[in-house]
């Protein structure tokens, strides 16, 4: 187990390493914990929550994780990074655990939760061009020129709620 710890490199654009192509993957909770960045405890919680579906667990007890509880947990750490709820995630994986009779239910959650995701981006290209308007503005008092004019929209109408 030690070398496939060592063996593997965390991408920074992946919530996990891609394990999902190896046969030896199986990881007990500390490895896991140490390559997600995740604590020990949240990984417990996830799976008392029911969030990883069945975590096997070895002749000692101890929680071990294959490449299929792996993947679910990526998936999880993205939806729980894009701002689902946990009761939303532990519906998402109850579907998932349902099989093929509940694929829509699952795209219909994503797709929804996909919504609000595009809507906070949205917003957030919003806030990043005043931030981009604000220090292009003072790098303008700082060098003497004339500021830029604002964003497009900026500042907001009364009673706009971003």
């Amino acid at each position: 187990m030690r070398s496939t710890l060592q063996a593997i490199q965390m991408s920074t654009s992946a919530a996990l390493p891609d394990l999902t192509g190896r046969d030896d993957a199986d990881l007990l909770i500390g490895d896991v914990a140490r390559l997600s960045g995740l604590s020990i405890d949240t990984l417990r919680y996830y799976d008392r929550a029911g969030l990883l579906g069945a975590v096997h667990r070895d002749g000692a007890g101890r929680r071990v994780f294959d490449r299929d509880t792996l993947g679910l947990l990526d998936v999880v750490l993205r939806l729980r990074r894009t701002g689902m709820p946990v009761e939303d995630v532990r519906h998402f994986v109850d579907l998932v655990r349902s099989g093929d009779t509940e694929r829509a239910g699952r795209l219909e959650l994503l797709r929804a939760h996909r919504r609000r995701v595009l809507a906070q981006l949205d917003q957030l290209e919003d806030d990043l061009a005043v931030i981009d308007w604000k220090i292009a503005a003072y790098q303008a008092g700082e060098d003497g020129t004339e500021p830029p004019p604002p964003p497009p929209g900026w500042p907001r109408p009364q009673g706009h709620v971003p």
